[in-house]
């Protein structure tokens, strides 16, 4: 499954110091619309629950990765394996941080979005990549290493979607290696397109520069119900 082996290398790529800065806004964003229960979609490792934990929020993560809501477990978050569609809870507000929606293609976000206003009493907050970020920023090769674990991100970007092949190499032992080979696709998403999908409505749009570039790479999506 790509989303499993995603959540191997995800701490080889993860720029943490872009990470808090896109996590900060999202706290900003909730404290200044009162929000108290928040459901974090697509939860991944846990790191944006237990940081909103620890700003108070009650806070729940879903996520469809198994790997990904162990992980979330393990560090103190009150995580699950679940699909939001046959969730029964209500939450405030909802979160999706770092490029959830981007994973879903267009015929898919009518039904998530429908699935998301179903359990939430207020607000769904969640970032999307610019055009700039996925046509410029985004496309390459990205190596890196740790410990027994050596990876290759390669992405390119074609018809709007950012395609990105995952190969992991992990030592077995002194001579060998194995190998796992996967890939992920974002889709790029205009605004308009995301506002035609569902019946909430955009409250406000929140442009991000993650890297010091003068053009933001995200915008943070404030829809309400």
């Amino acid at each position: 499954m790509a989303l499993d082996l995603y959540a191997e290398v995800e701490e080889l790529f993860l720029d943490k110091e872009a990470a808090h800065i896109l996590w900060g806004h999202f706290i900003t964003v909730l404290k200044d619309l009162n929000v108290k229960s928040v459901l974090d979609i697509g939860c991944g490792g846990g790191d944006f629950c237990l940081l909103a934990k620890d700003k108070g929020f009650k806070i729940k993560g879903v996520d469809l990765s198994k790997a990904q809501v162990q992980k979330a477990i393990k560090k103190g978050c009150n995580c699950k394996t679940v699909n939001i569609c046959d969730l029964n809870e209500k939450f405030d507000a909802a979160v999706a941080v770092f490029d959830v929606v981007n994973y879903l293609n267009e015929s898919e976000l009518k039904t998530f979005f429908s699935c998301v206003e179903n359990i939430i009493n207020k607000y769904f907050i969640f970032d999307i990549n610019t055009l700039y970020a996925m046509e410029d920023l985004a496309i390459g090769t990205l190596k890196a290493e740790i410990e027994d674990k050596f990876s290759v991100l390669y992405s390119e970007f074609e018809d709007n979607n950012l395609i990105t092949e995952i190969t992991l190499f992990e030592k077995k032992d002194e001579e060998c290696y194995t190998k796992k080979q996967n890939r992920i696709i974002q889709y790029y998403h205009p605004v308009e397109i995301i506002e035609k999908s569902t019946n909430m409505k955009l409250k406000e749009i929140i442009p991000i520069s993650l890297y010091g570039s003068s053009e933001a790479e995200k915008l943070i999506l404030v829809f309400e119900k």
